[in-house]
């Protein structure tokens, strides 16, 4: 038995992976793209000293600001609306909750293009509360003139916990996922408009979520620090000694990219799962559990992913699924890497992992 990484256990759950709920029957973009991404706000650099927080004058205000600066860029809009299983997921949840939303009032958390609270009109609400905090509310608004829904959709410009509504809402819908599911995402907005504005026994589009974990094999990790090894050829100097410093480079990062189905190495163990009518902030403050895998036989692994699902309660169910087993999506696959390969032998190995993670981030301990 080997011990890849330490922490505070919490839970020791297995799950065969099934989904037996209905997947939306859509297509989906097949652009891929690899993003790195640190995820914690206070972490170690890759030069091995003490740990950070974002520099000097680095506060939480900062943090949103730039946050909603980059999401006033169309850029990232343009790779949300493009995840046709993301966006059609949304739409068929929300039409196929025609008969709870019809003549009611809706919030939307972080509207983005509002194409969210298009779709609510669409189901027949009566009136759609748009907020948005980013400078892209000025142009949800001209979207809102443009399809003639002025009289059913307000555009509110302001953060989810400053604005404030003339009524209490019937439903919340969000586009809330960040990468592995908590990372920089807007969950804990959602929770205080649910205690704030939402009305007793209301409806909440998506209702629940679940984070997985897989350990598994990833050649690219390799295939990168040998380019030190190779470069060497092309130029005729040694540039080897730069290894140990990419493998930190790589390794202190969570990269956020496609994971092929063939590359897990055991059954992918569930992480969490929640309800979103009734966790709280409290509850994603520290997110923690202990897993054990068996492989299923000889290979190198390099890491862990990590992906999710979330669930819309309508009368059919849709499942919206970042799985590799399933259609690709724009938030792909979250992959973080070992110090060190270990070797699976062909009889397979059993893996204890321990996992601790906070709200906003998820860690691996290691």
């Amino acid at each position: 038995m080997t011990k890849l990484a330490t922490g505070t256990a919490l839970v020791a759950e297995k799950t065969d992976g099934k989904i037996d709920e209905e997947q939306s029957d859509c297509g989906v973009s097949k652009r891929r793209k690899v993003v790195e991404v640190s995820l914690s706000e206070t972490h170690e650099d890759n030069t091995g000293q003490e740990p950070t927080a974002g520099g000097p004058f680095y506060t939480r205000e900062t943090q949103d600001d730039s946050y909603f600066s980059a999401y006033a860029d169309i850029g990232i809009h343009e790779d949300m609306l493009a995840d046709t299983v993301r966006t059609n997921a949304y739409r068929l949840a929300i039409l196929r909750c025609w008969e709870q939303i019809r003549g009611k009032v809706v919030v939307d958390v972080g509207a983005g293009t509002g194409i969210l609270s298009l779709f609510c009109v669409q189901a027949g609400a009566r009136k759609v509360y748009a907020i948005e905090a980013s400078a892209l509310a000025e142009e949800t608004r001209k979207v809102v003139k443009a399809n003639g829904m002025e009289g059913r959709i307000e555009v509110v410009h302001g953060r989810a916990e400053e604005v404030e509504l003339p009524e209490k809402v019937d439903v919340i819908v969000s586009e809330w996922m960040g990468y592995s599911l908590l990372y920089e995402s807007m969950l804990p907005s959602v929770i205080y408009v649910r205690d704030k504005w939402l009305k007793k026994g209301g409806l909440l589009l998506p209702s629940k979520a679940t984070m997985y974990l897989a350990p598994i094999t990833d050649a690219e990790v390799e295939d990168r620090l040998q380019f030190w090894e190779d470069i060497g050829t092309k130029y005729h100097v040694d540039m080897s000694a730069l290894k140990p410093y990419a493998h930190r480079c790589i390794t202190r990062k969570v990269q956020v990219k496609p994971v092929q189905m063939e590359d897990i190495l055991a059954t992918p163990a569930k992480v969490m799962t929640f309800d979103l009518t009734e966790v709280s902030a409290e509850d994603l403050s520290c997110v923690q559990g202990a897993f054990s895998f068996s492989c299923y036989g000889w290979s190198q692994m390099q890491g862990f992913a990590t992906w999710f699902d979330v669930l819309f309660p309508s009368p059919k169910p849709v499942l919206l699924s970042t799985s590799p087993y399933s259609e690709d999506t724009h938030w792909m696959q979250s992959v973080m890497s070992l110090d060190e390969s270990v070797q699976i032998p062909g009889y397979g190995l059993e893996i204890q992992h321990r996992w601790q993670g906070r709200g906003g981030e998820t860690l691996p301990h290691g």
